[in-house]
């Protein structure tokens, strides 16, 4: 039987180049010293990234709205990237419950556990065991990244959160693709994106305003729809193709990622005098059309703010899949996970209901199973 560990030194470089978190480079280096010697540590896998940003674009002035009232002038500038785990209870015992975790650095760079829908609720201070990953089976469902900006505003100083898809592939620079919308005040830029590099912000072309749309990263590259639907995909040059016509409908888009090869689009319809309604499409992109579908199958998709993904009913330890689980408390500082309102709407049942209703799928978040705790204490 071969030795792995007397790989050569430039396969493992490779090798550890092609890991996409910081925690599966962590178990890769930690195989032997042969392994951890010949990687790369910190080669692209800065959760925390000091980019060069360009200033984002001044709002028009408006003397009569005080929030409008910004200079662009930031302290810091900062792009952060959180992973979304989906830790497995051991294969010889499938009846425990799995855990649903976000993981990534605060605005200081320390990495912390994080609510997968409450963006600002920090769990590290309330889980007192250190999560080992060489005990634990985890598999990513997603990715979630956001600039932390550190603003003044008329000499006083405030944080503004800022939702984004990032890709870096190959040799080519990273693409950062933004819907424009500061989460503490009425700014809205619409859908912009930058190439690093690049001294400043360019609006992408043939999109309605910003509210209502989203982002995500399909085949390597970024995708943006917007309130109608309407989805482009960008090019390493900042190219932009159309790749779907509008299917309007809804009030918010959300662009779903569901395997390698197969995009989906969430049209959820928002009414608070109406239960809450959606529609689930695939992406013909021979068509280059929208196809609705009756039915998910197994799979569960999650929206967050501004990001999603999806996993399928059996890893989730659920009986059935064919839902949609999403919070609709979308602020950066929704400290309280009680009050971060969860909701399933179930496609086949046609409505939605609030998420504490399905204890089997409420147990997914918090708190932690206690197979977790024993294993990691």
């Amino acid at each position: 039987m071969a030795d792995w560990s007397h790989l050569p030194s430039e396969l493992l470089q490779l090798i550890s180049q092609k890991l996409d978190t910081v925690l599966c480079l962590l178990r890769f280096r930690s195989v032997c010293s042969t392994w951890r010697s010949s990687s790369i540590p910190n080669h692209k896998h800065k959760n925390s990234s000091p980019l060069n940003i360009p200033q984002f674009p001044e709002p028009n002035f408006d003397p009569f709205n005080i929030r409008n009232i910004i200079k662009s002038k930031y302290i810091t500038s900062r792009l952060i990237t959180h992973t979304i785990f989906l830790i497995k209870p051991p294969q010889h015992q499938p009846s425990l419950n799995p855990w649903l975790i976000r993981i990534g650095p605060d605005f200081k760079g320390k990495t912390q556990l994080w609510h997968p829908f409450s963006s600002g609720q920090n769990l590290s201070s309330d889980f007192n065991n250190v999560l080992d990953f060489n005990k634990l089976s985890f598999r990513v469902l997603g990715c979630m990244s956001y600039f932390y900006l550190h603003h003044l505003i008329g000499g006083y100083q405030s944080s503004f959160i800022h939702c984004v898809a990032a890709v870096c592939r190959g040799e080519q620079p990273p693409v950062v693709v933004t819907c424009g919308e500061f989460t503490h005040c009425d700014i809205n830029q619409g859908m912009m994106m930058f190439r690093c590099g690049d001294d400043s912000w360019t609006t992408i072309p043939n999109m309605s305003n910003s509210h209502g749309g989203n982002v995500c990263v399909f085949k390597g590259r970024p995708c943006v729809v917007d309130k109608t639907g309407r989805t482009f995909m960008i090019g390493p040059d900042l190219t932009t193709h159309l790749i779907a016509e509008p299917v309007f409908g809804g009030k918010s888009k959300f662009l779903v990622e569901s395997s390698e090869f197969e995009l989906l689009l969430v049209d959820r319809y928002e009414n608070y005098r109406v239960p809450v309604w959606i529609d689930v499409f695939r992406l013909d992109e021979k068509e280059k059309r929208w196809v609705k579908l009756a039915n998910l199958g197994d799979k569960v998709l999650f929206l967050g703010n501004g990001y999603s993904f999806s996993a399928s009913a059996s890893e989730l330890g659920f009986a059935n899949g064919n839902c949609v689980i999403y919070s609709k408390s979308y602020g950066f500082h929704d400290l309280n996970i009680r009050k971060c309102k969860m909701s399933v709407f179930h496609l086949d049942q046609g409505q939605a209901s609030p998420l504490s209703d399905y204890p089997e799928y409420f147990k997914l978040f918090w708190p932690p199973p206690e197979w977790i705790a024993k294993l990691c204490s």
